[in-house]
């Protein structure tokens, strides 16, 4: 199991001061997700309902791939946009950005992709609403799900989902059910689970006590579509409020994760997330190198 982190938790910047910077942190750090919002070579800001610019261009596609230079893999790209957006002409637009980013992630030298199940609110991707219960956001959902399976299987993809206390899919009951119902007759066999024990609980109820009963049901259900391992932690909390922050400042039990991991055949990499301060990175780093040798 490789160790790497995610390019969401750094600002903007030129590929090469990007993964520099990275590559500077050492602790083993050899793989990355990347959000080509991150590469100013992109052009792009993501706007709260797309977080995919509306073409991928050469630029870009080279920017990304000088991450080799650095000694770092892409192991994963976010191809994340509102995939339950009302509107259904902007779910549409989704579906085309993707497309374009599909073919683009061969360039890139990378197989996954992942995605938002998305949220009814319009204004922000990762924001809950009241209506991402009702049928009809579901419904919106698995439809959208459908059409970047179809991609997926032409491009030669595999797409994963996690589940997200903001999103549809805010459980891995929720989880379980979209693989279901996607079925492998519908390519079910393009989509598995990004694993972040940290997006386990909904607000109010991250609280220590529940922590390893929670991880081992969600292996349970999804242990075996595990396709990517994310190492964000969360701090206990009843508050009504989800306070995530890097790896070993909270109450994800590491070892338990890597464990159950390791037991259901994992042969993937471990991507740290939600690391709110950058300058915390190495520490992180250190930590997860720590609890993947023990």
């Amino acid at each position: 199991m490789r160790l790497g982190i995610s390019t969401t938790d750094f600002t903007q910047m030129p590929a090469e001061k990007l993964f520099r910077q990275i590559n500077d942190y050492g602790h083993g750090c050899c793989v990355i997700q990347l959000g080509l919002s991150y590469l100013a070579e992109s052009g792009f800001d993501k706007d709260g309902v797309f977080e995919i610019p509306e073409r991928v261009s050469k630029k870009t596609i080279l920017a990304a791939r000088s991450a080799g230079s650095f000694g770092l893999d892409i192991v994963a790209i976010n191809g994340t946009f509102n995939m339950a957006y009302p509107d259904p002409r902007i779910r549409s637009e989704g579906v085309r950005r993707f497309d374009a980013l599909a073919e683009a992630a061969g360039e890139m030298g990378c197989a996954l992709i992942t995605l938002c199940t998305g949220t009814r609110n319009t204004s922000r991707l990762w924001a809950p609403h009241p209506e991402n219960g009702e049928p009809s956001a579901w419904a919106d959902m698995m439809d959208t799900m459908l059409r970047l399976v179809e991609i997926a299987e032409r491009r030669g993809l595999t797409l994963a989902i996690e589940t997200e206390a903001s999103n549809i899919i805010d459980t891995p009951e929720k989880a379980r059910r979209a693989l279901d119902e996607i079925g492998p007759l519908n390519g079910a066999a393009r989509v598995g689970i990004i694993m972040d024990c940290a997006n386990l609980f909904r607000p109010g109820e991250a609280r220590r006590a529940l922590m390893d009963a929670r991880t081992e049901r969600a292996f349970d259900l999804l242990g075996e579509r595990v396709v990517l391992a994310h190492g964000k932690d969360i701090k206990e909390s009843d508050a009504g409020e989800l306070n995530f922050c890097a790896a070993g400042e909270g109450m994800v039990n590491f070892p338990l994760f890597l464990r159950l991991l390791r037991e259901r055949g994992y042969a993937g990499d471990m991507i740290l997330h939600g690391i709110k301060d950058v300058a915390q990175a190495p520490r992180a780093l250190a930590y997860m190198r720590s609890c993947m040798q023990a």
